[in-house]
Order: C-alpha cells, then sequence, then structure tokens
C-alpha cells in the first residue's frame, strides 16, 4: 500500500520519508531481517505507527543495503533516524557536525534510497 502511495504522485520527499518511517518499523520488529522464515513482531492492534508488509519492507530493505554499499555514513545516518528515532541534531551533536549538514546528508541518502525502490519496483514489473 505504501509503495502504490509513493509513486501516485504528489511530494516526493514526503512519500519517502513516509516509506521509510514504514521500514524502520518493520526492520526493528523482525528477528535477524537477512534470514526468512525467523519470528517477527506483529505490530499491535492501536499501533497507528506506519508499517509495511513484507514484500514491500524487503524492497526498501534491498534499497536501503544498497546505500550502505554505496555510503556507510549515510546508511549509518537512514539507520538512526528512521529505525533508532535518533533525531538529526543528536546525531550531529554525536559526531560534531551541524544540524544541516546531517539534515542534508540524510535528504541525499533518501533520493538514493527512492530511487532505488524505483529501479526494483520498474525491474519486478
Amino acid at each position: 500500500m505504501l509503495l502504490f502511495l509513493f509513486f501516485a504522485g504528489g511530494e516526493m520527499s514526503r512519500h519517502v520519508k513516509d516509506l521509510l518511517e514504514g521500514w524502520g518499523n518493520w526492520s526493528m520488529s523482525r528477528i535477524g531481517t537477512e534470514y526468512k522464515g525467523m519470528s517477527t513482531i506483529a505490530p499491535v492492534k492501536d499501533d497507528d505507527r506506519p508499517w509495511l508488509s513484507d514484500e514491500e519492507g524487503e524492497i526498501v530493505d534491498k534499497a536501503v543495503a544498497g546505500l550502505k554499499k554505496y555510503d556507510i555514513n549515510g546508511y549509518n545516518i537512514i539507520c538512526l533516524h528512521y529505525q533508532h528515532h535518533i533525531s538529526f541534531r543528536a546525531i550531529a551533536k554525536n559526531i560534531h557536525k551541524r544540524h544541516q549538514y546531517i539534515s542534508d546528508y540524510c535528504e541525499w541518502a533518501e533520493a538514493y534510497i527512492a530511487g532505488t525502490v524505483h529501479t526494483l519496483l520498474k525491474a519486478t514489473n
């Protein structure tokens, strides 16, 4: 569902952030995401956080893994922010950079992931 919304027009920046929020929740609820069939923690019924299906989560996971191979700093920022819900200011303070530097770096990483997700979806169709 989120992947459909991601490419259904509108503001691309907001959609990739929504997609990554869902991925962060999906990936942190799994034990050993690299191993298919491992146990998962299902979302609570009243939980209003965004979630991805396993199919959607695996597509985004591949895109994030591609980022890790290409740019480890971008990968780390994406994981810290979307999986562990750490603010850009806290990340910046920890590595002695300006908040805007981390924000800009994350935007670049999000654009990379958006392009990779788009490419992966085109390849499956």
